[in-house]
């Protein structure tokens, strides 16, 4: 595409060396530039893109787009802006076609529940005989392609790209998870949501976003661009969603258990594999029954059912693609164990998950609940403490362990941890996250149930500056085998 065609609606603060040349790819990252490119320089988190802005031109850089004048030993085209993010999503749009406007896509917000939420979207979808792309925290999923998701919504020039191969691939449905990083990053800016889907709000993230108020605010950017003729998919048992319903255009589905809603759910039975349900919608009743345990799945069912509603599809669909919805990698996930006691593997890494998962297994345990649990290094250290009490509270024993400890010492989360647990209260601290989870399982007996916590469908484990491979479920299923890896940390 020529540079003038993509630049032509940037609202650039001066244009150097300006010349129509041929671009051929659009980047951030300076490592993924190759000759023709048009390099955006973003000033990170981390790092500033505009440190790069050398290396790219080494690389074969076509075109630069900064926020600042740089003098350059060349005479190639330079964009000023005021924000890169923003440029690089409007760029993005423009070279792949806006492929968002030729594909109905449903995005999913919220602390808990995206990921399951997702799946399940996609399950009715596909039971309805369409392909459906997947974009969320597990991976993207364009037909059989499948890409380990990086981060849970990829930046604007990979989601617009990513679009553009549902599109070439004849797709009429894309289902992806929102965070709230993306919304504030101007990552989503370009993206013509058909459905926007809210599941709830608590304290996650404060570390980047310093208060709940910008985290629920970076959230309700996903709602506040949609059109009229668009849904938005609302929580009417969460108490932020009215927040939500003050600032969309669109057309409101309610869903619920307890308050009034447009779709709603009575739960008729629970067991410790699935739970079935009474949906009502518009008059109509059907029962369902939902391979899956705890009413939090209740609610990221009805997320699934609003939106499915909202695409147009039937009930008899609907109920269909949920009771054949597969197992979402990592979430509530059991592990094969024929010792006479379960063994769950669980996403959960916020205080208000591990509350609601172990809830949920409370109810269907009859010997005791053991946790394995730990928190993540560099992130949000307000929800240590919290996490620690409702290990406390809501497991018989835990074991205080590393999950991605990062750059951080391990022992100094732990004493985060700890800080929440009340003086007396026996515990377990070992860091070697392989020997806590050996040491739950050997302690287990006949109808206990042991559940590894926070780190889910997660292949690797990070420690300092070493990305080691690491499976909570291999490891389970290694010990229980004998054959477990002792040199596995």
């Amino acid at each position: 595409m020529k540079l003038s065609t993509l630049v032509h609606h940037l609202e650039s603060m001066g244009t150097y060396n300006l010349c129509d040349v041929e671009i051929t790819g659009i980047t951030n990252d300076s490592r993924k530039v190759r000759p023709g490119y048009l390099y955006v320089a973003i000033k990170g988190y981390k790092a500033d893109g505009h440190n790069f802005i050398k290396k790219s031109l080494e690389c074969g850089a076509q075109a630069i787009v900064s926020e600042e004048k740089l003098s350059l030993d060349t005479s190639i085209p330079q964009i000023v802006v005021r924000n890169t993010r923003k440029a690089l999503s409007s760029l993005s749009c423009c070279f792949y076609n806006n492929p968002s406007q030729k594909i109905n896509v449903v995005g999913v917000t919220g602390t808990n529940g995206k990921t399951t939420t997702t799946f399940l979207t996609k399950s009715i979808i596909e039971k309805a005989g369409y392909e459906a792309g997947l974009i969320g925290t597990i991976n993207y999923q364009i037909g059989e392609k499948m890409i380990t998701a990086q981060e849970t919504t990829p930046e604007s020039v990979e989601l617009q790209r990513l679009i553009a191969e549902m599109v070439a691939a004849k797709m009429k449905f894309a289902v992806m998870e929102v965070s709230s990083h993306s919304a504030i990053q101007h990552r989503i800016e370009n993206i013509d949501f058909k459905t926007a889907v809210f599941t709830n709000i608590t304290a996650e993230h404060l570390d980047y976003h310093k208060t709940i108020s910008n985290y629920m605010n970076a959230k309700v950017e996903l709602f506040k661009n949609l059109r009229k003729d668009s849904f938005a998919v609302l929580n009417a048992d969460d108490e932020f969603s009215e927040y939500f319903a003050d600032r969309t255009n669109a057309k409101i589905l309610w869903y619920g258990i307890k308050n009034d809603a447009d779709i709603k759910a009575e739960i008729c039975r629970e067991s410790t594999s699935d739970i079935m349900i009474k949906l009502k919608y518009s008059g109509k009743e059907i029962d369902m029954k939902i391979p899956f345990v705890g009413v939090h799945n209740v609610y990221n069912v009805l997320a699934a059912v609003a939106s499915a509603i909202s695409l147009g599809f039937e009930l008899d669909v609907i109920k269909s693609g949920i009771e054949t919805a597969p197992t979402v990698p990592g979430r509530l996930e059991s592990v094969p164990c024929n010792r006479g006691f379960e063994v769950v593997v669980d996403y959960a890494h916020t205080p208000h998950a591990l509350e609601t998962v172990l809830q949920a297994l409370r109810n269907l345990v009859k010997g005791r609940i053991l946790l394995v649990f730990g928190c993540g290094g560099d992130r949000d250290k307000e929800k240590r403490p919290l996490m620690g009490r409702i290990a406390d509270e809501k497991s018989d024993i835990f074991w205080l362990t590393n999950d991605n400890p990062r750059s951080e010492d391990p022992l100094n989360i732990i004493d985060g941890i700890k800080a929440g647990i009340k003086p007396g209260r026996s515990f377990h601290t070992q860091i070697n996250r392989h020997k806590a989870i050996a040491d739950a399982l050997s302690e287990a007996t006949d109808g206990d149930l042991v559940l590894v916590a926070g780190k889910g469908h997660e292949k690797y484990q990070i420690i300092k500056d070493t990305i080691t491979p690491f499976d909570d479920r291999e490891v389970i299923k290694a010990i229980l085998s004998g054959k477990a890896d002792k040199h596995i940390i």
